[in-house]
């Protein structure tokens, strides 16, 4: 099942990892906005490399220490806006989400970034618990997989 690959950035070609990136790269704001065209803009087995969310995450305030009520339906309402194009997306290949912050797998299998050592962005509220480890994508990199909001 497609889904969502979330990797260290690091891992990927474009930022001269051993990764190969997708061929088309947007920015995450413009990929939700895109997915909600209809037609759905994406032709089946597009690759797309989906840059920016966690720094997005972090200019937003979006951390376990600094959400407040407001930041969390935030991230609740990209979790509703991805899960209603899940059959589109299962059609795309995997979709890349490069993270530039340290990847940290925490209790009840929810997948952070570590922004500061005592701070995460919490990728788990958009994308879910228990993601599929892809093992090591990169030398000492692991990446994860995420479809179960496909479904």
């Amino acid at each position: 099942m497609s889904g969502y690959l979330i990797l260290p950035r690091q891992a990927l070609s474009l930022y001269d990892g051993p990764v190969p990136t997708a061929p088309e790269q947007i920015a995450f704001l413009d990929f939700l906005r895109e997915i909600e065209q209809d037609p759905f803009p994406f032709a089946p087995r597009t690759q797309l490399c989906v840059t920016g969310l966690d720094e997005l995450l972090v200019t937003l305030g979006c951390t376990d220490k600094r959400a407040t009520a407001k930041e969390l339906t935030l991230l609740g309402d990209y979790k509703l806006r991805l899960k209603r194009v899940a059959v589109e997306i299962g059609q795309l290949s995997d979709i890349q989400i490069p993270i530039a912050h340290e990847l940290s797998l925490g209790g009840e299998n929810r997948l952070g970034a570590r922004h500061t050592p005592q701070d995460l962005v919490p990728l788990w509220r958009i994308f879910g618990h228990n993601p599929a480890s892809r093992g090591e994508v990169a030398p000492r990199q692991v990446g994860y997989h995420f479809g179960e909001n496909l479904s």
